[in-house]
């Protein structure tokens, strides 16, 4: 797993200190001070003692094992293209590339065993979370499992009290301080359902009240405002399981049923 990826797992961990690490080494992730662990607990202004616990914490063996973890972390792969394009596409590339490697899989297969079992499944999500959902709504209709969608703070509490224990709540949130989310997660909780948070942080509010978390990767890192695209690393995850799910021969055939009825009402 990359140094950001293990920052992010982890940060629940840190001291003031860790923080005060982990900053300056996202802020400046090459350079001379990376030589010895000496060399960069003093342009951090910490203990070597610091670096080498900060080190531990995010299940590195030691400071050198860090260090090249991060080397690699960086190394880029170049397109020929005008810069802006250049830039974006790192962007999507450093993205998806992360969100690869931390999604878990067995987490992935829990998931698809929930939509596969569960007498409905309601996705939910607000702002761009809630396009992402319905798009995952949308993708499993038509394997022909059942569920809906739900966009709005009122909808999400009404559709998370008519679930039970045969069913599921999927709720996209970045952040997992949404507070309506967090409203039907508990809701859909008290109910019985099953239910699954997809967010870039563990031990927020709305993880504690779901059964399971998926980890997805924060759009943050690549430090540019200017760039709003946040959900890149939720529709690679749904890419996933939509993939695994169409491996599945009854699910392949209900999809391109699907595809044929619109292609013909096309036709007529």
């Amino acid at each position: 797993m990359n140094f950001e990826n293990r920052i992010q797992q982890f940060s629940y961990l840190f001291t003031k200190s860790d923080e005060k690490i982990a900053r300056f080494i996202l802020d400046h992730p090459v350079g001379d001070h990376f030589s010895t662990i000496t060399s960069l607990a003093y342009a951090i202004g910490v203990s070597t003692s610091s670096i080498t616990r900060f080190s531990h914490k995010l299940n590195y063996q030691h400071f050198q094992d860090m260090k090249f973890n991060i080397q690699q972390t960086y190394e880029k792969t170049d397109i020929q293209n005008v810069p802006l394009i250049k830039r974006i596409h790192e962007y999507h590339q450093t993205l998806i590339q992360q969100t690869g490697e931390f999604i878990s899989n067995d987490k992935i297969n829990q998931l698809i065993d929930i939509l596969t079992n569960s007498r409905q499944t309601l996705f939910a999500g607000l702002g761009s979370s809630g396009l992402t959902a319905t798009e995952f709504y949308y993708r499993t209709m038509r394997m022909g499992i059942a569920g809906s969608s739900v966009t709005d703070a009122h909808q999400m509490k009404i559709g998370a009290s008519l679930l039970n224990q045969n069913d599921a709540l999927i709720a996209f949130s970045n952040s997992g301080k949404t507070e309506e989310l967090i409203n039907a997660a508990k809701i859909a909780k008290s109910q019985g359902a099953t239910v699954i948070a997809i967010t870039n942080y563990a031990g927020s509010e709305l993880t504690a009240y779901s059964d399971i978390v998926i980890m997805t990767i924060d759009q943050t890192r690549v430090n540019d405002k200017q760039f709003i695209n946040t959900q890149i690393s939720a529709h690679f995850l749904i890419d996933v399981v939509s993939y695994m799910l169409l491996e599945r021969q009854d699910n392949m055939n209900l999809y391109q049923h699907t595809r044929d009825v619109i292609l013909q009402d096309n036709k007529s």
